[in-house]
């Protein structure tokens, strides 16, 4: 006998930036099949924000110092990886950052232009003595996925611009498993679960709404 029972999706909310999805009742096996479709296009194929590269005052490169600041260039620039920001530009967009001494710098002193927000302001990027004075250009760009610091760097790239990894996906984790669930008296069905943990700048609920666009826009193809 055909048992035809369209699935439905719920949400358990862990905390703001994770969820729980259920997804049921799926065909037999189709909740490997949805599962591991789900997690590489939430993981892979999400579109955020990241910094591409930096320029800091008086620094050539990321092989030295800055007077007055206790991190060295490299500490500072994986301090700025950690940055989580959003952009509603296409285009790459500049912040700034202008500091004195003495006290921490953090991500709050950031000067982001309109369209561009720093989700993790608590973030401490360097320490500044007395005499210490940071000053710096951050360059966001909007992607997808990974993209190493060789791939950022531009071909006559101006002198002391720094390219910097970065990580687009506003994503950081995604786990799921499978369970038999019953319809009528067939035991066999899956239930899908999908654990999702992301960045502050972009909920479980938005995230997993955008995975869920992309694989239907894909599976489209075919018609």
């Amino acid at each position: 006998m055909l048992i035809a029972q369209r699935p439905s999706l719920t949400e358990e909310v862990v905390d703001e930036f994770r969820s729980r999805f259920v997804i049921e009742p799926l065909e037999p096996g189709f909740g490997y099949t949805l599962g591991n479709s789900l997690r590489r296009t939430l993981l892979s194929s999400i579109p955020g924000a990241a910094v591409t590269s930096v320029r800091v005052d008086g620094v050539l490169h990321e092989f030295t110092t800055v007077p007055g600041v206790k991190e060295d260039v490299t500490d500072l620039i994986l301090n700025i990886k950690q940055l989580v920001v959003s952009s509603e530009h296409d285009e790459p967009v500049v912040m700034y950052l202008r500091k004195q001494g003495p006290g921490l710098v953090t991500a709050a002193d950031i000067a982001p232009p309109a369209g561009v927000e720093v989700h993790n302001p608590d973030l401490v990027l360097a320490t500044l003595n007395g005499k210490g004075k940071l000053e710096m250009e951050l360059t966001v760009e909007r992607g997808r996925g990974y993209v190493s610091a060789v791939q950022n760097k531009q071909v006559g790239q101006e002198i002391g611009r720094i390219p910097v990894d970065s990580i687009y996906s506003p994503v950081l984790k995604v786990t799921y498993k499978v369970e038999a669930t019953r319809v009528e008296q067939r035991t066999d069905f899956d239930k899908l679960i999908v654990d999702v943990e992301t960045k502050q700048a972009m909920r479980p609920r938005d995230a997993m709404a955008s995975a869920g666009k992309t694989l239907v826009e894909l599976f489209g193809l075919a018609r």
